[in-house]
């Protein structure tokens, strides 16, 4: 294992030593505190200060929350991938076994980010008898894989990092969709941010393809490092994002520029027509 310094200041969370289990457990839950605590205060406030969020459906107003959850792992996910890609010069240097301390906190904190997602998921599905399988394996994927790369001391950061930097487009995502509610689909920030995310969504795309460049060079220090398992969910997932998961959302939020409608909530297309609540609005029921 090489838990290389970072070099920051003494006694910062990234100069912890992460050989226990204890400290990389203990930020596991924190990152799942912290992001349950990021939920319920886009609760409070949305209640208090959004007059769109008070008029939504409880389901709806539970995606708002968890979008807006999201963008703040988002935000954290990127600054953190980026750093890996283009600025740590040890993970750089080996993309296969490279270790840092400040890349262990992310990976720990991301770990707990995704089991909230999994117990976020599975009981809103519970509860308002939804089912997105698309989703559901997304976040499933994504919390195995972390939780393999917390229990092993000999996981590379790397790949992990730049797995993160996947989740850029999720404050976009955020944007496109709370805008959508407010009826602002057709307002100039709308469509802006809609083209940025689709642009998020093909760089995504760009960077699974880097991905699989880095396991072929790497793949007998991946293959020496990580536990066949973990090895195997590893590539499964990549393999599912590049084939199914980024071109479904690719096309989606594409055909959403031209045809802004909530997909999660909209009602089926009608025959021939525009879908109703095609600006992000449900129409209305008749009363009885």
């Amino acid at each position: 294992m090489n838990l290389a310094s970072d070099g920051g200041t003494a006694g910062s969370v990234f100069d912890l030593d992460y050989t226990p289990w204890g400290i990389r457990a203990t930020l596991v839950a924190a990152g799942f505190v912290f992001y349950v605590g990021v939920f319920v205060v886009c609760h409070q406030l949305s209640s208090s200060l959004s007059s769109t969020y008070r008029a939504l459906a409880a389901k709806e107003q539970v995606f708002w929350d968890l979008a807006a959850t999201r963008a703040v792992f988002g935000v954290q996910s990127t600054a953190a991938g980026l750093w890996a890609l283009l600025v740590d010069p040890v993970l750089q240097a080996d993309k296969a076994c490279g270790q840092r301390n400040w890349a262990w906190f992310h990976v720990a904190t991301a770990t707990g980010f995704f089991f909230f997602e999994n117990v976020a998921v599975h009981l809103s599905s519970f509860v308002f008898r939804t089912w997105d399988w698309f989703l559901v394996l997304h976040h499933l994927f994504a919390f195995l894989g972390f939780l393999g790369s917390v229990v092993n001391l000999r996981a590379g950061h790397y790949l992990a990092m730049t797995t993160l930097l996947l989740e850029v487009s999720t404050p976009f995502t955020c944007v496109s969709w709370m805008l959508l509610k407010a009826g602002c689909s057709d307002s100039l920030l709308w469509k802006a941010n809609q083209w940025l995310m689709v642009h998020m969504f093909h760089c995504r795309m760009v960077l699974t393809y880097h991905m699989w460049w880095v396991c072929l060079q790497h793949w007998a220090a991946l293959a020496g490092s990580l536990h066949p398992a973990h090895l195997a969910l590893f590539l499964t997932g990549l393999s599912l994002l590049t084939l199914l998961l980024n071109p479904y959302w690719t096309h989606k939020k594409m055909q959403q520029l031209f045809i802004p409608v909530d997909w999660n909530f909209a009602p089926p297309e009608p025959k021939g027509g525009r879908p109703d609540g095609a600006n992000g609005q449900l129409p209305q029921k008749k009363a009885q």
